[in-house]
């Protein structure tokens, strides 16, 4: 029996609980700001995601900044000054204005945004992939999936590819949205509720599993061509079992970087699935990559940056252990991580020292922010967008 609705929300709460909570009161570090990160715009996206799991991020793509929120609105603003473009609700899709306008049903989106040829796809907890136009925010079309969505899908080689809390690797059409294949994979009875976003690249998809596996599936035909375990589940308890592999995978020069929680960091062959090394990191947040420097967040707030040729750690910060971060982002010559209290940190990503720290909404980030060669964007809980720019 495969159990996903309210056991996995509670393991969510739980680690949240153990990470934010202590006998002693959590004490941010001391940092002197060498750096003033300027506020370029602040907007709001509805609701944001509340306190549900979500992997709802923003997207920045041609001058534009892409955002959503669960209830079901999807926006375009202007980069440079947060200007509205577009507005698009998914609750009053189909439906007269009159009934949209007193219903209080949420769309639930909660994985995305992804682009691609001038179109956006999301998915929803409702388990629906949905596909809008870019420039107008016009529905292109609403498909129904085996399971939640609660990861940006992939986009490449001719398909969109969802991965849902259910264990599936969904393939559509991006012109249509009909299934091209679907790959099931079995999960275990209890889980972090959270799901790998897939990954679309060298004509495979790459995925990671509940059970602390990899994978890699042939983009045409969805058929396995190579899985490896990076995680085995351990101790006595369905809770201390926990293997998920919910971070992102990262694909370099033909080497698969990939983490599990309760599991390891490892590099890969991604032809073959070989091991090339692994190291003792565990983690369910997505990780950065910048030249040869692979960045990760611990499951405690450890935060690492890592020769990514070998393996060797090249600093560690542990400054923000229990403070419940995001996932890194490298932007510029810093790396920023968020926490649950709506602070932004930022580090020197050559020695890991804090250069700056800056207080936002109070909701908290959760997860990382979106960056482009001139600007970094974060969002919180509450729906909160703020575009940062350091000179």
């Amino acid at each position: 029996m495969k159990l996903f609705g309210k056991i996995t929300a509670v393991v969510l709460v739980a680690f949240a609980v153990s990470a934010c909570s202590s006998k002693e009161k959590l004490v941010l570090p001391d940092v002197q700001n060498s750096i003033s990160p300027k506020k370029v715009w602040q907007s709001k996206v509805g609701k944001g995601v509340a306190h549900y799991e979500s992997g709802l991020k923003p997207l920045i793509q041609d001058n534009k900044v892409y955002a959503a929120s669960r209830e079901g609105l999807v926006v375009a603003k202007n980069l440079s000054n947060g200007r509205t473009l577009w507005r698009f609700d998914l609750r009053t899709e189909g439906r007269s204005s009159l009934l949209a306008r007193f219903s209080s049903d949420s769309a639930r989106i909660a994985g995305g945004i992804s682009y691609s040829n001038n179109r956006l796809y999301l998915g929803t907890e409702n388990g629906e992939v949905f596909a809008l136009n870019a420039e107008t925010g016009q529905l292109l079309w609403r498909v129904p999936v085996k399971g939640e969505v609660l990861a940006s899908p992939a986009v490449g080689d001719g398909l969109v590819v969802a991965a849902t809390t259910a264990g599936n690797i969904i393939a559509l059409d991006p012109e249509t949205g009909e299934q091209r294949w679907i790959f099931e994979d079995d999960q275990p009875a209890l889980t972090i509720r959270g799901v790998s976003e897939p990954v679309i690249e060298a004509g495979g998809v790459i995925y990671g599993s509940g059970t602390g596996r990899v994978g890699v599936l042939l983009a045409d035909r969805g058929y396995q061509a190579w899985e490896e375990a990076i995680a085995i589940p351990q101790g006595t308890t369905d809770l201390s079992r926990l293997v998920d592999v919910d971070a992102k995978p990262i694909v370099v020069a033909g080497t698969l970087y990939s983490i599990a929680y309760n599991g390891e960091l490892v590099a890969m062959e991604l032809r073959s699935g070989r091991q090339l090394w692994k190291r003792d990191y565990a983690s369910f947040r997505n990780m950065a990559i910048s030249g040869n420097i692979l960045y990760v967040v611990d499951s405690t707030g450890g935060i690492y940056a890592i020769d990514r040729r070998n393996g060797s750690e090249v600093w560690g910060q542990q400054g923000l252990r229990r403070h419940f971060l995001s996932g890194p982002t490298v932007y510029k010559d810093y790396l920023v991580v968020g926490d649950v209290k709506g602070n932004l940190h930022w580090l020197n990503r050559e020695t890991g020292d804090f250069v700056a720290r800056q207080r936002f909404d109070s909701s908290g980030f959760y997860r990382e922010a979106v960056a482009n060669d001139d600007y970094i964007l974060v969002t919180s809980r509450n729906g909160e967008l703020v575009l940062l720019q350091v000179p």
